[in-house]
């Protein structure tokens, strides 16, 4: 009978120490990577929203369409990130999507100054991708919301003869990385998604 005890026992300590290890390792886990320390591509959620934020110089276009008629104002983002609205005064814009341009200037006008309003906010400032290197056409490029790295150099006739495909540089404000265009081509499915203002340099092969 003690015997049984403890073989019962034994039993019970194995699966108490399984049960443990099992949690502890549920607990551990992988070390979390704290995020923007490394460029990584595609790091943008979502391009068309990047395409539209505001940016200190642009032109912008503020039309307010009212139940008396419409308005149109064109206005350039000042060095401090505003421009100024009949009324409302000064309107802070830098960073901002369009569609956050819209709703922020219509609740200044509505209810206070106006019953009815329709306010539609347009970049005129073009968003253009850089392309410099070794490409049949470098220029740049108005920026599309399907923009890829392999794209871009397709719509830019392709890459030269003396084109470095394995160490082509894509430049995204102050970080940059080193692209694989011979893997891309081979999987299209990595190909790299592009932002506004991003720069391709396809280098020179050394021979």
């Amino acid at each position: 009978m003690n015997a049984r005890l403890i073989l019962k026992a034994i039993a019970l300590l194995a699966v108490a120490i399984l049960a443990g290890g099992w949690l502890g390792c549920a607990w551990l886990g992988k070390p979390k990577i704290e995020p923007g320390k490394e460029f990584k591509a595609p790091t943008t959620p979502d391009p068309i929203a990047a395409a539209s934020r505001m940016r200190i110089g642009d032109t912008v276009t503020v039309r307010l369409d009212l139940a008396a008629g419409r308005e149109e104002h064109i206005k350039t983002v000042d060095e401090y990130g505003n421009i100024e609205l009949p009324f409302i005064g000064k309107v802070h814009l830098v960073d901002m999507t369009v569609t956050q341009a819209q709703e922020d200037v219509f609740k200044r006008y509505v209810p206070k100054y106006y019953a009815y309003l329709t306010v539609t906010v347009q970049s005129q400032t073009p968003r253009v991708i850089y392309l410099q290197g070794e490409v049949r056409a470098a220029a740049p490029l108005p920026y599309r919301e399907d923009m890829t790295v392999m794209r871009v150099i397709m719509t830019a006739g392709g890459f030269t003869d003396f084109a470095d495909k394995r160490h082509v540089v894509l430049t995204r404000g102050d970080k940059q990385m080193v692209v694989d265009c011979i893997d891309l081509d081979r999987h299209p499915e990595k190909d790299i998604p592009l932002q506004p203002a991003d720069t391709l340099k396809i280098p020179r092969m050394m021979f």
